[in-house]
């Protein structure tokens, strides 16, 4: 994947008006930089369990996890709510078809949402997008 210009990021933060742009974008950017991942930002619709929808910025692509010595690519999905970073963003490992997510993980459920501690203690101004990607990377319950 191509990594995506400043001006690409800013119009889609723009578009999407989140109550924080600044930070926002921050994260983003640290997020697609980071060497252990591969990500694109996207302004997609996102359908909460309710049935409700709204569009939503969201990272997709993929981060390199090592496992038993060998490097694999995870796709996921990282979404930024509304009040990011006052909120945590949702995070999602989104399987190939060759690919399952394991049953017996306590870090990601079977529909894929990414449940690590770090996702659960997220506070505001202590966490930060690029922190939750090394976290989802050190996790080997992943798979």
């Amino acid at each position: 994947m191509v990594k995506q210009s400043q001006n690409e990021i800013d119009q889609m933060v723009q578009r999407a008006r989140p109550t924080n742009r600044d930070l926002v974008r921050r994260d983003i950017t640290h997020g697609i930089n980071l060497p252990i991942s591969n990500l694109v930002l996207k302004l997609k619709e996102y359908y909460y369990n309710d049935g409700n929808s709204k569009e939503l910025l969201c990272l997709d692509g993929t981060v390199a996890c090592e496992y038993k010595g060998n490097r694999y690519y995870i796709p996921i999905e990282i979404w930024f709510q509304q009040d990011h970073p006052n909120v945590p963003p949702l995070a999602y490992v989104k399987p190939t078809s060759d690919m399952f997510v394991s049953t017996a993980s306590r870090d990601v459920q079977p529909d894929g949402t990414i449940i690590i501690p770090y996702i659960k203690n997220w506070r505001h101004p202590n966490s930060d997008l690029q922190t939750l990607l090394k976290a989802i990377v050190n996790s080997t319950a992943i798979f």
